[in-house]
């Protein structure tokens, strides 16, 4: 039924492809909270990055609404990106997230590393990660 609904309104068109649920969710499983009806099945899930690194947690919470909003109006899912090490609070918010090292509070600990360097190769892996169609900065952090 949907292939049918979904060829008679692209009639004379070029069909999207239909792609299975798996597929559509990627990076992401189909029943992750995360989703919450951004999935589609006619294209892949577009990721945004939402840089908040060099913020705290007070800082961070009212940029939340704001991030996923903005994510929303553009079809996109938010992933939340920090440098801080509790996670708890940003965990309970039902928001995908990931980590990046703060240089700031780790190059006292190791101080003849390179930790620009470190930090780059990071933020390059975690952009190779999500594969983002947006990458939006509201955070304080300079190295981004």
């Amino acid at each position: 039924m949907l292939n049918f609904l979904i060829q008679a309104r692209w009639a004379g068109k070029q069909a999207p492809e239909i792609l299975d649920a798996d597929e559509a969710a990627w990076p992401f499983n189909t029943d992750s909270p995360v989703l919450q009806d951004v999935v589609r099945q006619d294209r892949t899930l577009s990721i945004m990055l939402v840089n908040l690194c060099g913020l705290d947690w007070v800082e961070i919470e009212p940029l939340l609404p704001v991030a996923r909003a903005g994510a929303r109006e553009q079809d996109m899912l938010p992933v939340i990106i920090v440098d801080m090490t509790d996670v708890v609070p940003l965990r309970n918010t039902s928001l995908a997230y990931d980590v990046l090292p703060s240089v700031r509070a780790n190059s006292p600990i190791l101080p003849d590393l390179d930790w620009r360097a470190y930090f780059a190769r990071r933020k390059a892996l975690l952009i190779e990660k999500w594969q983002p169609e947006a990458i939006v900065h509201l955070g304080s952090d300079q190295d981004w």
